[in-house]
């Protein structure tokens, strides 16, 4: 095949007007050799891939959003959680897609008054942020934000003479300043000095001073040159902003996540909680369709039935790096998991877990220092123990398991290609990459109820650019069958019975492995089931932490 012809199959293939299948089928001649890549043809698809990844990125709605100004600028979802910034941004607040409200020093009481304002009155408004490290003699970080309906989604804008009513009166809700002080402010913004304000004003200078003393200490600035700078950038960023945004719907997701991360030889791992802080703890290990609490009932569910649910975002996904290629990938995410466990002192968990993060779900049992109430399963596929099992998937799926069990390299192509097909579909249409032409998932995944934890979930998959997908890979083509060998672990399988990818009669294998473990099939479902049956399966959690906990009692009593 000629260069150009190759270029013009992968720019199809990104496009899906191609199949991944014309893509392997034109570099059969290349595909005996598993491990290395020809180098000339590696080049030619480095090359092709980078210009394509290239315009895709400038396509992308939510990367527009944020790079379409040239003040710091970024966007967050309504969990507050970072989905797209620029590199002004970036270089501001020393942080990157997926990191949350604590990165920007927002409490989740501001970012919840945030909110209320943008649903009452239709316009911008402020929010204080702290840069890292900041203490609380620091002057704050002023951000100007409105809600865009249609990718639902925050864009705050750092801050840089006048300000339209909104802003006046986010000056009067943030920093509590009353209609004189916001007065003076926008003289001192102007350069005036004390005699002059009190001239403008007919008030005394001492009035004057006594004023601008009160108003230093709302805003927390050392100085009336630091006052007058906040004011002043305000007031210009204001000139630039075009559009006054949409009002926030008065019912809008208020159900809180909070994001963290820690350290594990040198690497970061990202996580998120939610629920009812001193509930329950249930371990969620995310699979690679629904993100890691990013729809709401999630959220909701696990604040009404009381967990405490910590959501490790698993190696290559979210803001987690991969494990070094040397080490074992299951081995490594366990790890991961343990260290984010270990820095909050949990030692004891129950697990949810969706689809192939049933692997390191059960892998933890092995692990010293964690005791597991028992797990609750969405959507798993047993081991691929016969290549029936392949064949029985929808072709877009299962060709990237005979990819990574054939070539290493084909499979990092295919990713590639797949991320790129998803940012050209773009944050709300992105899981057709997964769904399109399988029902009852397509229909269900394109329910409204389900469009906001759509796209909040997008960033968390191209982040890395697949870099997760390829980790899954690597731990679902190994023999895994003796990790369910876990007697008196209460292990409830639950799967939908119109579960394409793993059809019901392949669930026989995990019984012939482990038949003591409980599997509920759902009428009608499909893998789409995790997001669909949510009060199912955060009610099976707390039935199953709840009986562990009443055993536990009994055991001690």
């Amino acid at each position: 095949m000629s260069d150009n012809n190759l270029k013009e199959l992968i720019s199809a293939v990104a496009a899906r007007q191609a199949e991944f299948a014309d893509l392997i089928v034109a570099l059969a001649p290349d595909l005996s050799s598993q491990s290395i890549l020809p180098t000339d043809l590696a080049l030619e698809l480095s090359t092709a891939l980078h210009d394509l990844e290239e315009r895709a990125t400038g396509h992308d709605p939510l990367y527009r959003l944020v790079n379409d100004h040239t003040a710091p600028a970024l966007a967050l979802n309504e969990s507050g959680q970072v989905v797209a910034l620029n590199v002004g941004a970036a270089q501001l607040f020393d942080m990157q897609s997926g990191d949350g409200l604590v990165a920007l020093g927002i409490s989740p009481e501001a970012f919840h008054q945030f909110k209320e304002r943008l649903a009452s009155t239709q316009g911008p408004t402020l929010l204080k942020a702290y840069r890292k490290g900041s203490d609380e003699h620091t002057l704050p970080l002023i951000l100007v934000g409105m809600y865009q309906q249609k990718l639902k989604t925050f864009v705050l804008n750092a801050l840089q003479q006048h300000w339209p009513e909104s802003i006046d009166l986010a000056f009067a809700d943030v920093f509590g300043l009353s209609a004189s002080e916001r007065h003076i402010l926008a003289l001192l913004s102007r350069g005036c000095s004390s005699e002059e304000i009190a001239e403008e004003r007919g008030s005394s200078v001492a009035t004057v001073r006594q004023q601008i003393k009160s108003l230093l200490q709302k805003l927390g600035a050392k100085s009336q040159v630091q006052a007058a700078t906040m004011a002043a950038s305000a007031a210009t960023a204001m000139d630039t902003v075009k559009a006054k945004g949409d009002l926030l719907s008065a019912h809008y997701d208020d159900y809180p996540m909070s994001i963290h991360e820690v350290v594990r030889d040198h690497r970061r791992i990202g996580w998120r909680r939610f629920g009812r802080p001193g509930g329950q703890p249930v371990l969620l290990l995310h699979g690679p369709s629904f993100g890691a609490g990013d729809f709401p009932d999630e959220r909701r569910l696990a604040s009404q039935f009381g967990l405490d649910v910590i959501a490790v975002e698993r190696a290559g996904y979210g803001r987690t790096e991969p494990s070094d290629k040397s080490e074992d990938p299951l081995e490594s995410q366990c790890h991961d998991i343990l260290a984010v466990l270990g820095s909050l002192s949990i030692s004891r968990v129950t697990i949810l877990s969706h689809e192939v993060a049933l692997i390191p779900a059960l892998a933890l049992l092995k692990q010293p220092g964690i005791a597991i109430n028992g797990i609750v399963s969405v959507s798993a596929a047993p081991p691929f123990k016969e290549l029936e099992q392949i064949n029985a998937m929808p072709a877009h799926q299962a060709i990237f398991i005979q990819a990574a069990r054939h070539a290493p390299w084909l499979a990092r192509l295919m990713v590639r290609l797949l991320i790129l097909r998803m940012r050209k579909l773009g944050p709300e249409q992105w899981p057709k990459v997964i769904f399109e032409g399988v029902e009852p998932d397509e229909h269900i995944i394109r329910k409204n109820s389900l469009r906001q934890g759509v796209i909040a979930a997008y960033g968390f998959y191209i982040n890395q650019l697949g870099a997760g997908y390829l980790e899954d890979l690597r731990i679902m083509i190994q023999d895994w069958g003796h990790l369910l060998d876990a007697p008196n672990l209460p292990l409830t399988l639950i799967h939908g019975d119109c579960n394409a990818s793993t059809p019901v009669p392949h669930l026989s294998i995990f019984r012939g492995i482990n038949p003591d473990l409980t599997i509920e099939l759902v009428e009608g479902e499909g893998l789409t089931l995790a997001v669909s049956q949510t009060e199912r399966l955060y009610k099976a959690l707390a039935t199953m932490a709840n009986a562990s906990g009443n055993r536990l009692a009994r055991e001690h009593g």
